[in-house]
């Protein structure tokens, strides 16, 4: 279960600052996107706290060194997944809900 957590924290943190950039072609589709937009010292904040989550979450579970390198390469792997398909127009609430529950329940039913 910490993984899921984890991975999310991870991938929400990241979307959080990557809708905080001047530098992209941001979607204004969504309602999450515009208030992200909006208010982009308080997406920092959070989106910066959640990678910091995630990196603690994953120290504390696999050891110091483990963790740090494991948070490292998800942080990567968001940043690719989050660049590579946000300007695509994707990235949706339900897809990525329903993905967690997929990534939980196995998780879940093989640990």
């Amino acid at each position: 279960m910490m993984y899921t957590v984890s991975i999310l924290c991870c991938f929400s943190g990241f979307f959080m600052l990557y809708n905080t950039s001047h530098k992209a072609k941001l979607s204004v589709k969504g309602a999450i996107e515009k208030w992200l937009q909006q208010h982009p010292a308080i997406a920092k904040s959070v989106g910066i706290l959640l990678v910091i989550a995630s990196f603690l979450i994953l120290a504390a579970k696999d050891g110091t060194g483990v963790g740090i390198f494991t948070a490292t390469l998800l942080l990567m792997t968001a940043g690719c997944l989050t660049i590579a398909i946000a300007p695509l127009y994707y990235l949706r609430l339900k897809h990525i809900a329903a993905l967690s529950a997929g990534i939980f329940l196995l998780e879940f039913l093989f640990s």
